[in-house]
């Protein structure tokens, strides 16, 4: 593997609190990190406990020197894929390479891989360029840190925890309003109360709006989803959910600082976060390899 004596091996559970603990050190580098993997030990681990079909690591001399870690959505055809390796340059070229061929020998050529980084992570960027991989919309990370927030006031709705029969209707708006995203309604749905909590809106004509508060370990909530009926919006409902899910995150849930997700041309969206306080704390890069391409 271009002079780096090694071996790829299949995660094993045993491995699993060193692996979780190089991926720990390399993803608290923006240089080396991935979008895709948790920040916290027992959080990386049980991520790789779910998924431990899909990991690989190279090792060498007893020790794992980089990994990739897969998370496959079979419905639609996609794995989110973490690559976390502690070289550089052509050695950085050779290993991603022989992990990326076992992932998708793995996961079937069929199998669409997308890879969210840093844009710091250079190694990174130019590795999947040169297997062929598409770059998609950049997207910003923005944290709202609790000693920051205040309520800004009256709101357009009064957003409450989901009610037991509201599933349909949220599993039908959620996929029709994202239908493309890494996790579905019915997803979830099926994590309600236990990593994911879920507040809505109705007005006359039924579901108007919701939200998707993600709970780990840590300091840090997650404000996961945010979505509004089409016929829905301009009205106020998804400054209202937004402004919901930060009160539950600093109150209810205890957490420092509330996170989430917007890709970088969504102007509008981006104008109401930094509004309410938000700051951009990272820039992704989104690369996707399908099947046709060349790795």
């Amino acid at each position: 593997m271009k002079g780096m004596k090694g071996m790829i091996l299949p995660f094993a559970l045993e491995q699993l609190p060193e692996l979780a603990a190089l991926a720990q050190g390399l993803n608290a580098r923006r240089e080396t990190g991935s979008s895709f993997c948790c920040s916290h030990m027992e959080d990386i681990q049980r991520e790789f406990a779910k998924t431990m079909a899909y990991g690989f690591a190279f090792w060498s001399k007893s020790r794992p020197l980089g990994l990739i870690s897969c998370f496959p959505d079979v419905e639609k055809g996609n794995a989110d894929c973490s690559l976390l390796l502690e070289v550089s340059g052509a050695a950085y070229d050779g290993m991603a390479e022989g992990l990326l061929s076992h992932a998708r020998e793995k996961l079937g050529r069929e199998m669409a891989l997308t890879f969210f980084f840093p844009v710091e992570n250079a190694d990174c960027r130019r590795f999947l360029t040169k297997v062929g991989a598409q770059p998609q919309e950049n997207e910003y990370i923005l944290l709202l840190k609790g000693g920051d927030w205040s309520c800004p006031g009256s709101l357009a709705a009064q957003p409450r925890p989901a009610l037991a029969e509201e599933r349909e209707a949220f599993e039908r708006l959620h996929d029709m309003i994202f239908p493309g995203v890494y996790i579905s309604g019915k997803d979830i749905w099926e994590e309600l109360g236990n990593a994911r909590f879920v507040y809505t809106v109705q007005d006359e004509h039924g579901l108007a709006a919701y939200g998707v508060l993600k709970i780990a370990g840590g300091k840090r909530a997650v404000a996961e989803v945010l979505g509004v009926r089409p016929d829905a919006r301009r009205r106020g409902y998804g400054r209202a959910v937004l402004c919901y899910l930060a009160e539950q995150a600093f109150t209810l849930f205890e957490k420092e600082e509330l996170e989430l997700v917007v890709d970088s041309d969504n102007r509008a969206a981006l104008r109401l976060y930094l509004d309410l306080g938000f700051q951009i704390w990272q820039e992704n890069n989104c690369y996707i390899l399908i099947s046709g391409d060349r790795a």
